[in-house]
């Protein structure tokens, strides 16, 4: 599943390009902190656009239950490590005040913060200059864009659920389980099960669990729920498109024009700063990725 694209994902950016975008705005941000004196961030990388990726494909592999009957042998229901990344993300309570301060431009009752220690703050702080260095049209501009799309796009899924010829695989997928000895109403029981919800990523599952993973995605194939499922969402998506063609021309612009701009940014910010005398005040936790998540364009339902 994580292979194919429904035909709202033409208004969106790649999966790299969303990686991409993610990873500069935290090097953005840390530039610009670096600017007051900060060492923020000091584990930030390019690894963090490559498990992105891996944690986006996991998860779109996932959109109608688990798909993968290689990742169902080894985890499960699980989502793999590998896709987990390999620090928690450092959290915006970590930092100490003056740093939330000039990272968000307002002080902790909201007002507006114009200098620190006598050099200007841009509007918004350094989130805001990234902001507007990733999305020079206007991040209002680019948010709205992409959440016309990821509305959509739960419109068109939830419309499919009810959609007769998914009711009709949903049942000859729970026969066909039933043969295998198991007994499930559909694929979200099964993978809701509580003998395994809540399990840890990178766990290792029980037996159990394996076969019941295994005989799921086989049923899957059998009945070929996978493209049912896809083909009748695709439908919903395609008339929404119709209904919303304008707009969605506009976000498609907006997409290009920020994904042309990418190249250059990862030439003039891909690597980590160069350490300055005094630049290590405030150090913000030698653990973790960033503060934080800032919003990106959104592709799951």
């Amino acid at each position: 599943m994580s292979e194919l694209r429904l035909p709202l994902n033409a208004y969106l950016p790649t999966p790299e390009q969303q990686a991409r975008i993610g990873y500069l705005t935290y090097r953005v941000q840390q530039v610009c902190m670096r600017r007051y004196g900060f060492r923020y961030l000091p584990n930030l990388s390019t690894e963090q656009i490559r498990t992105t990726l891996a944690t986006q494909s996991e998860y779109d592999s996932r959109r109608y239950g688990i798909s993968d009957g290689r990742v169902a042998a080894v985890h499960g229901y699980r989502l793999s490590s590998a896709s987990a990344g390999p620090a928690a993300p450092q959290t915006i309570g970590s930092l100490t005040e003056d740093q939330r301060t000039v990272l968000s431009g307002q002080t902790a009752d909201g007002h507006r913060v114009r200098a620190y220690q006598h050099k200007p703050v841009p509007p918004g702080g350094c989130a805001g200059e990234a902001q507007r260095v990733l999305h020079p049209g206007g991040e209002a501009e680019a948010e709205k864009g992409y959440d016309l799309v990821t509305r959509l796009r739960r419109i068109g899924f939830l419309h499919s659920r009810g959609d007769r010829r998914i009711m009709r695989v949903n049942a000859a997928w729970s026969a066909c389980m039933r043969r295998k000895g198991l007994s499930y109403p559909g694929p979200d029981a099964a993978s809701t099960d509580a003998r395994w919800t809540g399990r840890a990523a990178g766990g290792t599952p029980t037996r159990t669990e394996v076969k019941v993973a295994l005989a799921d995605v086989s049923c899957k194939y059998a009945t070929n729920l996978l493209g049912v499922n896809f083909a009748v969402e695709a439908e919903s998506e395609n008339d929404l498109i119709g209904k919303n063609r304008h707009a969605l021309e506009a976000v498609r612009v907006l997409r290009d024009t920020e994904a042309a701009r990418l190249p250059g940014l990862m030439r003039r910010y891909g690597q980590r700063p160069q350490r300055r005398p005094g630049a290590d005040a405030g150090v913000a936790g030698e653990r973790g990725g960033p503060a934080g998540r800032p919003r990106r364009p959104r592709s799951a339902a």
